[in-house]
């Protein structure tokens, strides 16, 4: 290393695998250079949550020290309640930040607890801090099978957001659990990335959550189709969005086991064809020779999946008009399917009349530079199929309270599946048709 004066952090485990050790100081480097990380000068980290959320809790305790300049000196370490020490330093260069979590030993049900605070100004010689549930908030989480099965992980991501980065270290939260299952947890307010993978993987990008409130949050729920943002032209280049063949409902990142083709055709000519799977990045960005118009194709699929899986298969079509001279976003309408009335596995009654909710998806750029033209909708028309496309039926779509919906009558076979189509005209001239094969179960 160059001469100079270096932040250092470390954390290690004692010699008897138990005791955890977290700390950090600066030491000045001259020609060759030794330093010490003493973990016998380690204080203890307790920390618990006021009230505490009873027995049949596993309760661990973490801590994370930073270099407040937020450099790559930062270290953290998570122990058992009693087991997790931090070495003092009274250099305002560092900070601690410490939390609790409380995991249920149930692998069924129970929900999960934890909360954290930050020292800044130095690390304390000790800490024993009893942390109040109102500065919590509650995400209560419906996780479906169907879509995906089997065991699931969980992620909570923290995001400080410019602000206190060594919380970022000590905020995580990481559990496994059966799919179809339920749950609420009671984290640190602020913005929170929920993620959950088995087969495949979804995720719901950073959201803020604020304290002593409750939000619903579902996951897995029928149906897994076509997502994201649409398709913008720029200097003459048409960029395709960042489209998701397989998006949950709520979500629009995640669906990573698509495998199928992409199509841009325009006036009778394929003006670019691309295979892709699951290992491939798509970013398209063909030049296209005018203004006039377009149509995109995407058809896709789910390998990898156990036997019965449902949103298996989906296609997308686009057809819109495109102005290459300017640097904006298509007209068109995605449709998010959503059937109401399901249960936990996706699955309605035999012979029941299941209402489906058509949401009109229309997601911006969120870039200044690209512009946004404004647009309505003139018709919506859908389908359904029972036979996994061999026969679509037709179902009239109805507007009301500014919501589209259609009704399906469920086969009285079982067991069974209903794939879903609309077609969607906006007021310009430009259509979109969405599919999506094994939309949601019948038992």
């Amino acid at each position: 290393l160059p001469n100079g004066t270096y932040e250092l952090a470390t954390s290690f485990v004692g010699g008897n695998n138990e005791d955890a050790v977290v700390g950090g100081h600066s030491v000045k480097v001259s020609g060759a250079t030794t330093t010490t990380f003493d973990g016998r000068k380690g204080r203890a980290v307790k920390v618990s949550l006021s009230p505490a959320p009873g027995g049949g809790y596993d309760h661990s305790v973490t801590a994370s020290v930073c270099a407040v300049d937020n450099s790559p000196a930062t270290m953290s370490i998570s122990a058992d309640a009693g087991d997790l020490y931090a070495i003092p330093n009274s250099s305002r260069a560092y900070e601690l930040s410490y939390g609790t979590t409380y995991q249920p030993r149930s692998t069924t049900g129970g929900d999960f607890w934890m909360a954290s605070a930050t020292h800044s100004r130095g690390v304390p010689s000790g800490v024993s801090a009893a942390l109040k549930r109102s500065g919590l908030t509650n995400i209560k989480v419906s996780a479906r099978s169907g879509p995906d099965s089997g065991q699931a992980q969980f992620s909570f991501s923290y995001s400080s957001g410019g602000g206190d980065d060594c919380s970022m270290q000590t905020n995580g939260l990481w559990f496994q659990r059966d799919l179809p299952n339920s749950f609420t947890a009671h984290i640190p307010s602020g913005s929170w990335d929920v993620s959950q993978q088995s087969h495949d993987f979804v995720f719901s990008g950073q959201h803020t959550y604020a304290a002593g409130r409750t939000t619903s949050l579902s996951l897995g729920h029928a149906v897994w189709g076509p997502g994201g943002q649409l398709p913008y032209t720029w200097y003459h280049q048409l960029y395709f969005g960042n489209d998701n063949p397989f998006a949950d409902p709520k979500f629009t990142a995640g669906g990573v086991l698509a495998s199928g083709t992409l199509k841009l055709t325009h006036a009778g000519k394929t003006l670019y064809k691309h295979n892709f799977s699951p290992s491939t990045q798509l970013d398209p960005r063909p030049r296209i020779p005018g203004s006039g118009w377009y149509t995109i194709t995407e058809t896709a699929h789910r390998s990898g999946l156990p036997s019965g899986s449902l949103s298996t298969s989906s296609s997308l079509s686009l057809h819109f008009y495109a102005d290459a001279s300017k640097n904006q976003q298509i007209r068109d309408y995605i449709t998010r399917f959503w059937p109401e009335g399901l249960n936990s596995r996706n699955q309605a009654a035999a012979g029941s009349t299941t209402t489906v909710d058509l949401g009109m998806q229309r997601l911006g750029t969120d870039d200044s530079t690209i512009g946004r033209l404004s647009d309505s909708v003139k018709s919506v028309r859908a389908w359904y199929t029972t036979d996994n496309g061999a026969h679509w039926k037709a179902t009239t779509a109805k507007l009301s309270g500014g919501k589209w919906t259609i009704a399906v009558h469920n086969p009285t076979s079982v067991p069974g599946r209903v794939g879903l189509r609309s077609t969607v005209t906006d007021t310009h001239g430009d259509s979109s048709t969405t599919t999506v094969y094994n939309a949601y179960a019948v038992s």
